[in-house]
């Protein structure tokens, strides 16, 4: 079923790219179709035991394949990309008007948006999450980049796309140590794990997870990316894939979180992403601005529970996991209508739209008071969860998860009061456009999911529950409850509450500026200089001299075999085992030695010509007769290339001075030195017997054939020889573009 539901939506994705212009907005209803299909499976899986897997292997040998496995955690997430991805379909439909343009494009993107985070969300090789965390990125850029006209969007599509990226540069390098320190690429068969490698392995899945969930420092993307349309903002940047970094956390979490580096630095992101993303929602004026600082933070507050890892913080981190897509989307959808209906989303230029919107008040009443953590509501679960996850730590880690736990819910009171009162609250009316109900609906259903959550938290549990179990390790966690008592996680939230609405309540309307995007800009600065400085390194190195080219070539080889001088055994080299061999190979030296002070063209051609031939003698006597051919025919081919070039060149080669022609000589001489060093250090250890008789059976039972040497080229090692296929191929093109255009010079010559 799971390949069945990719396939789905690969599929449709395909038909939108063909008839996406032809079916304009209704596109976006065709594209949730797939959603819908896996949110349905999803709902149908939750509670259910074991696990739905699915494998097919790409490369046996190297051990690559497409595993996906659907538990109770990745069951959660499934209903969270596919369900809010449904009515984020509806949303947009509403939000696009019929004459809008690119919308086909639009909801092609879409989909393959929430194709590939349904893929993350389902892989169980560490290589199948890397490939589609890739894929979210690239369709997020295209889906930030969507009104590809305005330079504002064009910077910040390329900001989102660039750190991003890069965090998965450093996702690679961190799964490949992490896996090679755990013997397996499998998540769910990740073992905890110590050591250099694998704490180094730690910190650098902790940063890639911190790039994608927008953590400070690397959140600067995210508010920049509110330039995108708000369907995008909503189900990207508030439901799915700021929430990748946060999946990835927690599900590294039970092989990583005995390593003190992976907690510190959890904790060191997410503190400072819960303090930082909350006072910027405090101090912005735009709406999609104040619940974008506000995801930052709520992002932060994840971060810092899955890295705190104890049973009642995953639980909690679960809980507000669920929480926070369906409030925070709500609100996005909430403000989308309010731009599209009032033209603005400019809390200074907004009011009175309780009286004008009430079902969007309404909605957005349940979805700010369930982000403050009010009951009866499901963010109220959620925070004091939290809050009890915080008083069961003790030492210093107790004072620091504690400060950021309940120092951020006042914070996000504040700023949630402040967004409620500065848009709804009394002020002058804002003149509205009708009322569309495709914007009404969706968010309507995420903010009643809220209360509905709370009244069925039951069975809620039920499903929460093994999820959490999962991710903390296999350890045993508690329930969930709509009341916790008498006990000092709610005295400590009703404080939230009271210090946080008189924070949120005298702010509501303050008159103020936006404060200035700094960080954007520097961001921005460093992604330039980082550009410039690349552009500098090229027109420095590849400035198209090829003896230039050819002695940096050799300095590195030469540097590259340096480590191997200690693995060099002389005990098993030997002179030659015959006397004809001391002649071919003193001939060849000879042959090197007259090229370098050959002055004429042909005779350097003739000079080179004599060491292939003696290098092909060398392979007949060796009893390697298709080299020896092979190695003819390359000579054959270089002498018809020197012949038909030596017509439009000069007989003899340019003067060069003596320190030049020293140069080139000695790195030549280091290259072959270097070679030397590597063979000599391979054979003199050997890893295994050559694999002569698996090799001479595979050429009989799979090539279809007794030529093993055939066999290999063609069939075991095909994609080399085809990648060295595709090289020759490139190389005579360039060539013949020579050829071409010194041909032209000339005719325009006379």
């Amino acid at each position: 079923m799971i390949f069945g539901l990719l396939v789905l939506h690969v599929a449709v994705c395909v038909v939108l790219a063909c008839a996406g212009r032809r079916l304009g907005r209704s596109s976006l209803l065709v594209a949730a179709v797939p959603p819908a299909c896996s949110a349905l499976w999803g709902a149908s899986r939750l509670g259910a035991d074991p696990p739905a897997t699915a494998h097919v292997t790409w490369v046996s040998g190297l051990d690559l394949a497409m595993t996906f496995r659907v538990d109770a955690f990745a069951g959660i997430m499934t209903l969270i990309v596919s369900g809010i991805g449904v009515l984020v379909f509806v949303y947009a439909f509403g939000y696009f008007g019929p004459g809008a343009a690119h919308t086909g494009r639009f909801a092609t993107t879409l989909l393959a948006f929430s194709t590939s985070m349904l893929g993350l969300v389902w892989a169980d090789s560490v290589w199948t999450l890397f490939v589609f965390w890739e894929l979210t990125s690239v369709t997020s850029f295209l889906l930030v980049g969507h009104k590809s006209t305005d330079a504002e969007v064009l910077v910040a599509a390329r900001r989102a796309l660039i750190v991003t990226a890069a965090g998965g540069l450093v996702l690679l390098a961190g799964l490949l140590l992490v896996t090679g320190a755990a013997g397996t690429t499998l998540i769910s068969e990740l073992a905890p794990v110590d050591g250099t490698a694998a704490t180094v392995g730690a910190v650098l899945v902790m940063i890639a997870a911190a790039t994608k969930s927008a953590q400070v420092p690397f959140h600067p993307w995210l508010p920049g990316a509110m330039v995108a349309p708000t369907p995008v903002s909503a189900y990207l940047h508030a439901a799915t894939m700021v929430k990748a970094g946060v999946v990835l956390v927690a599900v590294a979490g039970p092989a990583l979180g005995s390593i003190s580096a992976w907690k510190g630095c959890g904790l060191a992101f997410g503190i400072a992403s819960i303090v930082w993303g909350a006072l910027g929602a405090l101090r912005h004026r735009d709406t999609k601005l104040i619940l974008a600082w506000g995801t930052v933070s709520q992002l932060g507050m994840l971060i810092t529970l899955f890295s705190v890892g104890t049973p009642t913080a995953v639980l909690a981190a679960v809980s507000l996991l669920v929480a926070h897509a369906l409030f925070k989307g709500a609100l996005f959808l909430i403000v989308g209508e309010i731009d599209v209906r009032a033209g603005t989303r400019h809390i200074d230029e907004l009011g009175g739209l309780a009286r004008s919107m009430p079902v969007a008040f309404a909605a957005a009443v349940l979805a700010g008071l369930s982000m403050a953590g009010a009951p009866p509501l499901f963010g109220f679960v959620a925070k004091e969860t939290a809050i009890q996850a915080a008083l069961g730590l003790d030492g210093p880690e107790a004072w620091i998860v504690g400060f950021g736990v309940i120092g951020g819910s006042v914070l996000t009171v504040a700023y949630t009061f402040r967004f409620l009162i500065a848009v709804f609250g009394p002020g002058p009316e804002t003149p509205l456009s009708p009322r569309r109900h495709a914007l009404s609906v969706p968010p309507a259903v995420l903010a009643v999911a809220g209360i509905a959550a709370f009244a069925v938290l039951g069975p809620l549990d039920a499903v929460l529950e093994p999820a959490a179990v999962r991710l903390s390790g296999g350890a045993p966690v508690d329930h969930l409850h709509r009341w916790p008592g008498l006990e000092p996680a709610l005295a400590i939230s009703a404080v939230v509450l009271v210090i946080g609405a008189i924070v949120g309540l005298a702010m509501g309307r303050r008159p103020g500026q936006a404060p200035a995007d700094y960080a954007g800009r520097w961001t921005d600065a460093s992604i330039d200089g980082t550009v410039a400085f690349g552009r500098a390194t090229v027109a420095r190195v590849q400035h198209g001299s090829l003896p230039v080219y050819l002695v940096t070539m050799a300095a590195v080889a030469t540097l590259a075999a340096t480590p191997f001088l200690a693995d060099i055994n002389l005990d098993h080299l030997v002179a030659w085992h015959t006397p004809l061999q001391g002649v071919l190979a003193a001939t060849v030296v000879g042959a090197a030695v007259a090229l370098c002070f050959v002055g004429t063209r042909l005779g350097a051609g003739l000079a080179l010509g004599a060491a292939g031939i003696t290098v092909a003698a060398v392979f007949v006597i060796h009893g390697a007769p298709d080299l020896a051919l092979t190695q003819l025919l390359v000579e054959a081919a270089i002498v018809v290339g020197f012949v038909l070039a030596f017509g439009h060149l000069s007989r003899s080669f340019p003067m060069t001075g003596l320190r030049w022609r020293a140069v080139r000589i000695t790195v030549a001489g280091l290259g072959g030195v270097a070679v030397v060093i590597g063979l000599g250090a391979a054979s003199g250890n050997p890893v295994g017997a050559p694999p002569l008789a698996e090799l001479a059976a595979a050429s009989v039972d799979e090539g279809g054939g007794s030529n093993i040497v055939n066999i290999i080229l063609t069939d075991i090692r095909g994609l080399d020889t085809l990648g060295e296929v595709l090289v020759l191929a490139t190389v005579a093109l360039g060539v013949q573009a020579l050829a071409r255009g010194l041909a032209s010079t000339e005719s325009s010559a006379s």
